[in-house]
Protein backbone atom coordinates (compact mmCIF):
# COMPACT_ATOMS: atom_id res chain seq x y z
CA UNK A 1 0.00 0.00 0.00
CA UNK A 2 1.40 3.48 -0.77
CA UNK A 3 1.92 5.98 1.76
CA UNK A 4 1.12 8.95 1.38
CA UNK A 5 3.66 10.76 3.52
CA UNK A 6 6.31 9.21 1.51
CA UNK A 7 5.43 11.37 -1.49
CA UNK A 8 5.89 14.27 0.41
CA UNK A 9 9.70 15.15 1.55
CA UNK A 10 11.55 17.56 3.44
CA UNK A 11 14.02 17.60 0.30
CA UNK A 12 11.27 17.94 -2.02
CA UNK A 13 9.48 21.06 0.26
CA UNK A 14 12.76 22.96 1.76
CA UNK A 15 13.62 24.74 -1.75
CA UNK A 16 10.20 26.55 -1.70
CA UNK A 17 10.79 27.95 1.69
CA UNK A 18 14.36 28.50 0.98
CA UNK A 19 13.75 30.91 -2.34
CA UNK A 20 10.46 32.84 -0.31
CA UNK A 21 13.39 33.13 2.15
CA UNK A 22 15.41 34.77 -0.05
CA UNK A 23 12.88 36.60 -2.03
CA UNK A 24 10.94 37.99 0.70
CA UNK A 25 14.02 40.63 1.78
CA UNK A 26 14.11 41.93 -1.54
CA UNK A 27 9.82 42.33 -1.64
CA UNK A 28 10.28 44.39 1.76
CA UNK A 29 13.22 46.67 0.45
CA UNK A 30 11.11 47.29 -3.08
CA UNK A 31 8.23 47.91 -0.96
CA UNK A 32 10.10 50.53 1.18
CA UNK A 33 11.73 52.11 -1.44
CA UNK A 34 8.41 52.29 -2.99
CA UNK A 35 9.48 50.56 -6.10
CA UNK A 36 7.01 49.61 -8.86
CA UNK A 37 8.94 46.42 -9.16
CA UNK A 38 7.65 45.06 -6.06
CA UNK A 39 4.88 43.69 -7.52
CA UNK A 40 6.90 41.58 -10.42
CA UNK A 41 8.88 40.04 -6.94
CA UNK A 42 5.53 39.60 -5.49
CA UNK A 43 4.10 37.18 -8.66
CA UNK A 44 7.03 35.57 -8.74
CA UNK A 45 6.47 34.73 -4.45
CA UNK A 46 2.97 33.74 -5.67
CA UNK A 47 4.19 31.72 -8.03
CA UNK A 48 6.31 29.90 -5.93
CA UNK A 49 3.77 29.80 -3.30
CA UNK A 50 1.08 28.46 -5.43
CA UNK A 51 3.44 25.59 -6.80
CA UNK A 52 4.04 24.45 -3.30
CA UNK A 53 0.75 24.52 -2.65
CA UNK A 54 0.26 22.06 -5.94
CA UNK A 55 3.07 19.78 -4.52
CA UNK A 56 1.32 19.56 -1.25
CA UNK A 57 -2.01 18.77 -2.55
CA UNK A 58 -1.13 15.47 -3.00
CA UNK A 59 -1.13 14.31 -0.07
CA UNK A 60 -3.47 16.64 1.42
CA UNK A 61 -7.08 15.58 2.67
CA UNK A 62 -10.08 17.35 2.77
CA UNK A 63 -10.92 18.38 6.26
CA UNK A 64 -9.79 21.23 7.84
CA UNK A 65 -7.38 19.78 9.95
CA UNK A 66 -5.70 17.76 7.35
CA UNK A 67 -5.62 19.58 4.65
CA UNK A 68 -2.49 21.02 3.57
CA UNK A 69 -3.29 24.75 3.08
CA UNK A 70 -3.46 27.44 5.28
CA UNK A 71 -7.20 28.74 6.57
CA UNK A 72 -9.17 30.56 4.07
CA UNK A 73 -5.56 30.26 2.09
CA UNK A 74 -7.66 30.87 -1.19
CA UNK A 75 -9.40 33.92 -0.10
CA UNK A 76 -6.26 35.29 2.01
CA UNK A 77 -4.18 34.21 -1.73
CA UNK A 78 -6.85 36.09 -3.96
CA UNK A 79 -6.63 39.42 -1.65
CA UNK A 80 -2.96 39.63 -2.15
CA UNK A 81 -3.21 39.32 -5.74
CA UNK A 82 -5.99 41.85 -5.54
CA UNK A 83 -3.80 44.42 -3.76
CA UNK A 84 -0.57 43.53 -4.88
CA UNK A 85 1.21 47.23 -4.77
CA UNK A 86 -0.01 47.35 -0.90
CA UNK A 87 2.83 46.17 1.48
CA UNK A 88 -0.49 44.36 2.99
CA UNK A 89 0.12 41.98 0.80
CA UNK A 90 3.46 41.02 1.55
CA UNK A 91 2.50 40.45 4.95
CA UNK A 92 -0.74 38.41 4.31
CA UNK A 93 1.60 36.45 2.08
CA UNK A 94 4.39 36.12 4.44
CA UNK A 95 1.86 34.53 7.37
CA UNK A 96 0.26 31.99 4.60
CA UNK A 97 3.93 30.91 4.30
CA UNK A 98 4.59 30.63 8.04
CA UNK A 99 1.60 28.57 8.36
CA UNK A 100 1.92 26.69 5.43
CA UNK A 101 5.72 26.19 6.80
CA UNK A 102 3.99 24.77 10.11
CA UNK A 103 1.51 22.62 7.89
CA UNK A 104 4.48 20.77 6.32
CA UNK A 105 6.15 20.46 9.17
CA UNK A 106 3.18 18.89 11.52
CA UNK A 107 2.85 16.51 8.53
CA UNK A 108 6.45 15.34 7.82
CA UNK A 109 7.23 14.60 11.91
Amino acid sequence: MHNKKDSLSKELIVPYFDKWESLMPEIQDRYDRKEDSSAEWMWIAIANYEELLEVCSEVSGSTRQTKMEPLNGEERLQFIKDKIISPFALVQLSALYKEMRKKVARFLV
